[in-house]
């Protein structure tokens, strides 16, 4: 299996994400070709867009207007693109992808190709990616089925530092913020546990965080009254909310989420602002939630015809939307103040919006 991922930090455009599971996860009959494995949410020239990893490990980009593909696909992966993160480098709009051929790549998308060469030192698939900043440097950050956490510099596209240690299985996912002004990352996994790391000294901030009772597959990061907190979900059918000073538990498990018919498992989780209020968006459900009073608020149920496992969240002409994506090989683009449907990005016939 695999993780999600979702984070706001000052060198990504918008809020990203990634999630996928792997193949002896899900039902033999779904045709995988073209399913969409990971979403970002950022924006090229002005214009807010979206970029999608596929099963295929191809790459793609859409105007979130429109909703309809910018230029060609872009490829390079030889297998699955499980992430794609979006940032800036030297005043640059970047996407950082990786995958199932262990490799990070980045991707100028202006133009669509490749920067550089492929990043390696993963000894397994690369599950999750996020960027952020480290002394004023843009970073990537990766977690593996290897067990390692690694920080990567998007300007020389060299490993920074060791593999950070200390999961005892598979990592799922990763999440890059700042606590009390240094940079952080926030990661969970198969070990049932969610871990922080000073990414300054690549050491692990205090013991593991504990209440999960089965693989945390997602994490995301946010602020919630003014303090850093993340929000995780997984295979035990929760959502929980923690906070990062402390690193305890915020309240109470979120357990209003309507059972996944596989394995009840809540596969993925993004984080924003509505109306000024600290929100998250789970899937497979779509459920959306205030994280101030940690209750559900909206669901977003409307078209997919198989599981999602991708969601994003970010702004299109002033107004904030999530993006869900996953086997059925369509994104659809969500308006969240009214929880209604806007459009879809497919290579097929778009989904009609909700009146």
């Amino acid at each position: 299996m695999t993780a999600c991922l979702v984070l706001v930090v000052p060198v990504a455009l918008f809020v990203i994400f990634w999630t996928s599971i792997g193949l002896s996860d899900y039902d033999d009959d779904v045709d995988l070709d073209d399913t969409i494995e990971a979403v970002a949410v950022g924006q090229v020239n002005g214009r807010p867009v979206a970029v999608t990893g596929d099963y295929d490990g191809t790459m793609r980009m859409w105007d979130l207007t429109t909703h309809t593909p910018i230029g060609k696909p872009m490829t390079g992966h030889t297998d699955q693109v499980h992430a794609v993160a979006i940032a800036q480098v030297n005043g640059q709009p970047v996407a950082v992808t990786n995958g199932e051929d262990a490799t990070v790549q980045v991707w100028d998308l202006t133009t669509h190709t490749p920067i550089g060469k492929p990043m390696t030192g993963h000894t397994n698939f690369i599950t999750a990616a996020a960027v952020g900043q480290v002394k004023g440097q843009p970073v990537a950050v990766t977690s593996s089925w290897d067990q390692t956490v690694r920080a990567w510099d998007l300007t020389t596209h060299k490993a920074i530092g060791k593999p950070m240690t200390g999961h005892t299985g598979p990592v799922h996912a990763v999440a890059v913020s700042q606590v009390n002004g240094r940079p952080v990352a926030v990661t969970s996994g198969e070990d049932e546990t969610v871990r922080m790391w000073d990414l300054t000294t690549h050491k692990a901030i205090g013991k593991p965080m504990t209440g999960h009772t089965d693989i945390v597959y997602a994490v995301a990061v946010s602020q919630v009254n003014g303090r850093p907190v993340a929000v995780t979900s997984g295979r035990d059918n929760t959502v929980r909310m923690w906070d990062l000073i402390t690193r305890k538990p915020i309240g109470e498990p979120m357990t209003e989420h309507a059972k996944d018919d596989f394995t009840h498992t809540v596969w993925a989780v993004a984080v924003g602002h509505v109306n000024g209020r600290p929100v998250a968006i789970t899937s497979d459900d779509g459920r959306v939630w205030d994280l101030t009073t940690r209750t559900p608020v909206g669901e977003l149920t409307t078209g997919h015809t198989e599981a999602v496992h991708a969601v994003a969240v970010g702004q299109v002409n002033g107004r904030p939307v999530a993006l869900t994506g996953g086997y059925d090989k369509t994104v659809r683009v969500w308006d969240l103040t009214t929880y209604k449907l806007l459009g879809e990005l497919a290579n097929q016939e778009p989904a009609t919006p909700t009146p």
